[in-house]
């Protein structure tokens, strides 16, 4: 009951954020992408709070485990998300901004112990490190892969060092900027080629409601301006240059 009275004080306070300017989201660790330990958060969420800015709205970035920020998603906590896959913006019924990034997703291996392969289908029955609440492209997740979830990224980095399996399924950007990160992996861990899709990352937003903001259009409004002003490439060589 307690818990229950609580999220509907919260879903309030929220709302009346909402009406004063401030749009509340919620993003993972995530680098370089997203991340509470690089300079203004990361790409992505100083680009979406620069857009925001732009329009003359405050965007309050909070750091959850995935799992937590499509349940939170869920239960009307936040007004939205970064960074989405395809897959998430369709199971979580949401507005996609125009893609941000695109990236390579793909697997990582030891460097002791390569897992050659030109189709996934040479990959069936091999354990795979994924983490909990990824919307990874479905046609992975059925070619015969046994995976094994961890919380998050770095998790599963580790249990590959660990010969805890012999593959993590991650974005190539992703795992480097993690793997040069981490003294313990580094030199251990690598991309192993090919990769096996190209997926574009987003801001997703809860759909508008009568009497509040349209914040995907007001986020459309302010991309774009950081595109035409030119602060948009300015963001991404300022993070371009603080990668390890």
């Amino acid at each position: 009951m307690l818990l229950r009275c609580c999220t509907a004080f919260l879903a309030f306070w929220l709302c009346l954020a909402a009406a004063a300017g401030e749009i509340r989201l919620a993003t993972l660790e995530y680098p370089p992408y997203s991340s509470q330990r690089l300079p203004a958060g990361g790409s992505i969420v100083e680009l979406t709070q620069r857009a925001f800015a732009t329009q003359g709205h405050t965007a309050r970035v909070d750091f959850l485990p995935w799992a937590r920020v499509r349940a939170e998603l869920r239960n009307g906590l936040y007004q939205g998300a970064l960074a989405l896959w395809p897959q998430e913006i369709i199971e979580e019924h949401l507005i996609a901004s125009r893609p941000l990034f695109y990236s390579q997703l793909g697997f990582f291996v030891r460097q002791d112990s390569p897992v050659p392969f030109a189709t996934l289908a040479e990959l069936r029955g091999q354990r795979v490190g994924v983490v909990r609440g990824y919307g990874y492209p479905p046609r992975l997740l059925r070619s015969g892969l046994i995976a094994e979830e961890a919380v998050d990224d770095i998790s599963n980095l580790r249990k590959l060092a660990a010969r805890r399996f012999d593959l993590v399924l991650l974005e190539r950007i992703v795992g480097q900027h993690l793997i040069e990160a981490d003294p313990a992996l580094r030199g251990r861990l690598t991309w192993q080629e090919p990769a096996v899709a190209r997926v574009p990352l987003f801001v997703g937003f809860t759909p508008a409601q009568a009497g509040r903001p349209d914040w995907a259009q007001i986020f459309a409004r302010g991309l774009a301006e950081l595109h035409s002003n030119g602060e948009y490439t300015r963001i991404l060589q300022r993070h371009a240059g603080a990668a390890p």
